[in-house]
């Protein structure tokens, strides 16, 4: 099977589990650290299942941040992104066919924190969730670029590390946005969620697509100031693994 193939299969079957399984239980547990447990614990569940297949971005964040670091190439970006949004699609019908209804299916929505002192979503409301989304992301993608960085060789616990941190972001995010730090776990269920006339998350989508791409690629750019770039040696071996693995 083609090499590429293989990726975008992985990608898809692990944002499948990530929408199905943790926005599942993010409808279903009433506790924050419930819905935190299930997005890192299934992080950590595929970081060690597909993780050597296609580095289990399972996230168009991710996956930018890789493709500006040069990890992926821009074509192996375009076919990550499709396959996670396809997962994402596959996750949320099966969570609605599981449960009968549409309306919640884990979208992100701005949470009433942010809401004015009236009670309202104003303009500082949407900027509040805006830079709490980037900020969130950032710090996700920043862990997992160090976790991953082959000279610091923390490749045997990564999958710990990010999947923990996964849970720290959720543990503050959950109650500004939901937590979205992730395009596509965001985007299907806010659309099938209009299906249920719930619209609210779709109306919010841009938030939930655009500030996480925002703090992945910022994540991607301010790593390499503060750490060096990559290992030239490092990468060149990864190179030619690659090249006799295709």
């Amino acid at each position: 099977m083609n090499s590429l193939l293989k990726k975008a299969i992985a990608e898809c079957l692990g944002t499948f589990v990530l929408v199905f399984v943790a926005c599942g239980a993010a409808v279903f547990t009433d506790t924050v650290v419930g819905a935190a447990l299930a997005f890192g614990l299934v992080i950590v569940a595929m970081a060690f299942t597909i993780g050597n297949i296609s580095g289990c971005h399972i996230n168009p964040a991710v996956s930018l941040a890789m493709a500006i670091r040069k990890e992926i190439t821009w074509k192996e970006f375009a076919v990550y992104v499709c396959a996670q949004v396809v997962g994402a699609v596959l996750g949320s019908l099966m969570l609605a066919l599981v449960t009968r209804q549409f309306a919640n299916l884990g979208g992100n929505v701005i949470q009433p924190v942010l809401y004015s002192e009236a009670g309202k979503l104003d303009f500082m409301s949407y900027f509040g969730a805006f830079v709490a989304e980037v900020v969130l992301t950032f710090i996700f993608v920043f862990v997992i670029i160090g976790a991953t960085d082959k000279k610091f060789g923390n490749g045997k616990i990564a999958g710990f590390i990010i999947g923990l941190t996964l849970v720290l972001v959720h543990l503050i995010g959950i109650n500004l946005t939901g937590t979205s730090v992730n395009p596509a776990r965001s985007l299907a269920p806010a659309i099938f969620q209009a299906f249920g006339d719930n619209t609210q998350s779709l109306k919010q989508v841009w938030i939930w697509l655009l500030a996480p791409l925002a703090g992945g690629a910022l994540a991607a750019f301010v790593y390499p100031i503060v750490f060096g770039k990559k290992d030239a040696k490092a990468e060149t071996k990864e190179e030619t693994n690659e090249n006799k693995e295709d």
